[in-house]
């Protein structure tokens, strides 16, 4: 019968070896609880469901330290986990509990992510970063249009430049470096082209 050869411990988690090989990485409370120790004899049926029971159990115990530094999408989470080596169905089990118990929630995450770049940012921008980090499109098209809803994008970009641009006597070069700056900073190109006219001299155009 396979026999427990030895258990190495690090930091909070356990590196367990059957019959002199590696075996599994377990939680060192989940292994304590499950009668892991060294000279443990189980079966093979015992070995395979204690080890499919203890990478779900690790998968989630990592996934929660990672949502208790900041809030993540679903993808994001996903990909960590994968990194980490754990399977696609324990990944798949985990994401799925966390979204019953109201961890995981892109649309919530999608908000929360739309105000604080948006304090900062423009809609492309925004957009582009909840695409990025795995949000679909249908969500972050819905949220982004509530984040700037009753915003004048126009006057916003204004003051986004004149907090980074001397107005001095206006010129082509710095039409065209504001131009650039408000693009970057995903506000639309039809206004990153206005406020750029203005930067060049030009009197301002009514919002």
């Amino acid at each position: 019968m396979p026999r427990i050869t030895r258990i190495e411990e690090r930091r909070g988690r356990v590196c367990v070896f059957v019959d002199g090989g590696f075996w599994a990485e377990l939680e060192a409370g989940f292994a304590a609880g499950r009668g892991l120790f060294e000279g443990a004899e189980l079966s093979g049926e015992e070995l395979a469901a204690l080890r499919d029971e203890g990478e779900r159990a690790l998968a989630m115990s990592r996934a929660l330290n990672l949502l208790g530094y900041r809030s993540r999408s679903e993808k994001e989470l996903r990909d960590r986990l994968r990194r980490f080596g754990h399977s696609g169905e324990v990944v798949r089990a985990v994401l799925g509990r966390l979204r019953e118990l109201g961890y995981v929630d892109d649309e919530e995450f999608a908000r929360e992510l739309s105000r604080a770049k948006g304090r900062r940012y423009g809609p492309r921008r925004v957009a582009a970063e909840l695409r990025r980090r795995g949000v679909d499109e249908e969500t972050t098209g819905r949220v982004v249009e509530e984040a700037f809803a009753g915003r004048s994008q126009l006057e916003e970009a204004r003051r986004a430049a004149a907090r980074r641009y001397n107005r001095g006597g206006g010129s082509d070069a710095q039409a065209r470096r504001v131009y650039g700056f408000l693009m970057r900073r995903g506000y639309p190109a039809e206004v990153c082209a206005r406020v750029a006219r203005e930067y060049r001299g030009d009197p301002p155009e009514e919002a």
